[in-house]
């Protein structure tokens, strides 16, 4: 992480012409400021444009929006519409958990085709890792912030269905790395068989090929990075019973290791991929991640959906269940989390529409987005702004909108 000193390095009082006020303290007032601004004032003088240019800067910006301290703060919430064409809108998180109509959403533009099959499959540091088409596999690099994007090498010469295959994306920080996990396999009911991995390496700009993981049936939900790790939950069959754990991959090490569930009720022993999966109050479980905590999801279907959260990462006895959301006529059958506010709010998306629920209260209150009216939310992600660059500095293979 890149020092006071170093940045101010790059930006000298003389340059500023703002009498008596120190560099460092322009540098602490920029650091806190959204990307949007930040952007702008590039144009100040070229000793500011070289500061906010930087990625000592980007990283300073990043690790103060993303505080535990400054949680709504430069937090927004990344909308993806249900149907094609696709079309991509943000808000501010405070807005969304506050204001029972949001007015005010800014349209993305981004440079794909929207009558593709759009897909963020993971995010890390306000970077997103976007699949374009259903075939293709058509990987990038995005930052919805700054327009910024890289497009990856394909994976290998073969082509397979997106449903195929499972993604994971993080930031090695001892490498000062961006790494793509790809899990591809033979596809099942909501499950990966036979995991064959690969790793990309943004530094080197390749992809290679890991270790078979053999004897586990990973999620085809997309890994979930914390703690220099990617994290999924994965399936084991002894042939009797189903049991469950957590798989984690090191980015810097690129090793796996395990992590245990807490103990809920419900474990499922029937075979995967049994029809049961859609009975009333049958457990499905999904592991994401709330804040800086990893999280377990354990959906009842239809009954009820509880939210644990690992207080302390991989220690024993550290879940903790943190609420308990049931089920009510008007609510979807895929409630998904998006983040819990201190005093009990829960934002979530149902797979239409974004909602909150309130536990002090016990009932829930539809967000109305206008810009959306009629369109569905078929995605919603919350993510921290940064300025950090798709390409590791490089201006190579980048697009940048300049309206703003």
């Amino acid at each position: 992480m890149a020092t006071t000193n170093e940045m101010k390095n790059s930006i000298s009082n003389d340059q500023i012409h703002i009498p008596n006020f120190p560099s460092e303290i322009i540098i602490e007032i920029l650091s806190r400021l959204p990307v949007k601004s930040l952007l702008k004032f590039k144009c100040v003088s070229k000793s500011w444009l070289s500061l906010i240019s930087s990625s000592h800067f980007a990283k300073s910006h990043l690790k103060i929006s993303s505080s535990r301290n400054n949680k709504l703060s430069h937090k927004n919430l990344l909308l993806l519409s249900m149907y094609l064409p696709h079309t991509l809108y943000s808000c501010t998180l405070y807005s969304a958990l506050h204001e029972k109509s949001i007015l005010c959403v800014n349209k993305l533009n981004f440079p794909w085709n929207p009558s593709n099959i759009i897909a963020g499959v993971s995010f890390c540091n306000g970077l997103f890792l976007i699949c374009i088409g259903m075939y293709n596999n058509n990987l990038y690099l995005w930052n919805p912030s700054t327009r910024k994007n890289k497009n990856l090498p394909f994976s290998s010469g073969t082509k397979y269905s997106r449903c195929d295959v499972t993604y994971g994306f993080g930031y090695d920080e001892s490498n000062d790395d961006y790494k793509v996990v790809e899990i591809y396999g033979v596809y099942g009911i909501h499950y990966v068989y036979g995991a064959n991995i690969k790793i990309y390496s943004l530094r080197a700009n390749s992809w290679k090929m890991m270790n078979k993981y053999c004897d586990a049936l990973f999620s085809s939900d997309s890994g979930v990075f914390l703690n220099g790790c990617l994290h999924w939950a994965v399936a084991h069959n002894d042939g009797c019973c189903i049991f469950w754990d957590i798989v984690s991959l090191n980015l810097e090490n690129e090793k796996f290791g395990n992590l245990s569930l807490p103990n809920y009720d419900g474990f499922p022993s029937r075979p995967l991929g049994d029809s049961s999966d859609f009975e009333l109050g049958t457990l499905n479980s999904a592991l994401e991640k709330l804040g800086n905590f990893l999280c377990l999801f354990c959906d009842y279907y239809k009954v009820k959906l509880d939210v644990w959260i690992m207080k302390e990462y991989n220690a024993k006895g550290s879940w903790i269940k943190s609420v308990s959301l049931p089920y009510i006529a008007g609510v979807g059958p895929c409630i998904s989390p998006l983040c819990v506010s201190d005093i009990g709010e829960v934002l979530l998306h149902d797979g239409t529409h974004v909602m909150v629920y309130d536990a002090r209260n016990d009932e829930y209150k539809r967000v109305e987005i206008h810009e959306m009216d009629g369109n569905g939310v078929g995605a919603a992600t919350v993510y921290a702004e940064s300025l950090v660059s798709p390409n590791l500095d490089s201006s190579e293979n980048t697009f940048e909108m300049q309206e703003w």
